[in-house]
């Protein structure tokens, strides 16, 4: 995906992403770069898109996690090729 609008529908994000924002999100900036810790992502697991932030990189697996721990869903380890894109801006 070069670039995509997502909106936010959960809470698990707040406060910095809260339900009905908006955001754009693209995959170019990890052609030219890996995902690192602290990156927002948007990204496919069991057959749903999601929105998490990276916690944990190893051998091609990242860990992820909501900011509203309280409201966040254990998710297991995420593979890198089911990221659809890095958030680049938020649009409130």
């Amino acid at each position: 995906m070069v670039f995509g609008i997502f909106r936010i529908s959960g809470h698990s994000m707040m406060p910095y992403l809260k339900p009905y924002d908006r955001v754009i999100v693209s995959s170019i900036p990890y052609y030219f770069s890996k995902p690192k810790i602290g990156d927002i992502i948007v990204f496919k697991y069991n057959s749903k898109t999601m929105i998490k932030r990276i916690k944990k990189l190893e051998n091609g697996k990242i860990t992820v996690a909501g900011d509203n721990i309280s409201d966040s869903l254990k998710i297991e380890l995420v593979e890198v090729r089911d990221i659809l894109g890095k958030v680049l801006w938020v649009l409130f």
